[in-house]
């Protein structure tokens, strides 16, 4: 064998092993977003069923009664900007909690709402997930989630 085919085969391996690694990180990152259709319609005291830790109580301070918007943002977001001023758009009565996933009580609801991505916005109505939106969501999407006519995004 000739430096040319053991050139071109090490090529090809690479090319093979690069598109190999692109598929799994696609596959994981799918997997991460797939989260959104699981978790609407559960209720915030489902996921507080911890099963190592029976009588601990987490405590979250959210209200069980109202509709609350939960916006996830962290450092080096690019898209947390442009999700927050789409946020600003919606009604004035409407409870927007802005969590930095840097701040204790953010690291909490995070690891609560299996926050993956950045920014994620998670829509309560009476403690009840309606509405489960990862990278970037329209002020339409949460308000549709509110009313029963949208479940994901």
């Amino acid at each position: 064998m000739g430096f040319w085919e053991a050139l071109f085969l090490a090529l090809l391996a690479v090319a093979l092993g690069l598109t190999g690694f692109a598929a799994y990180r696609w596959w994981r990152f799918k997997k991460k977003l797939s989260y959104a259709e699981e978790m609407v319609g559960k209720e915030v005291e489902d996921l507080l069923a911890l099963p190592n830790l029976r009588g601990v109580q987490v405590p979250i301070n959210l209200p069980k009664k109202g509709e609350v918007v939960l916006f996830f943002t962290g450092p080096g977001c690019k898209l947390c900007p442009k999700q927050e001023k789409e946020l600003k758009k919606l009604p004035s009565n409407l409870r927007v909690e802005r969590l930095d996933v840097r701040t204790k009580r953010g690291k909490a609801l995070a690891a609560l709402f299996r926050v993956a991505v950045l920014p994620t916005v998670v829509v309560l109505k009476d403690r009840t997930i309606v509405g489960y939106f990862t990278l970037f969501t329209t002020k339409d999407k949460v308000l549709k989630a509110l009313t029963g006519k949208g479940k994901k995004g």
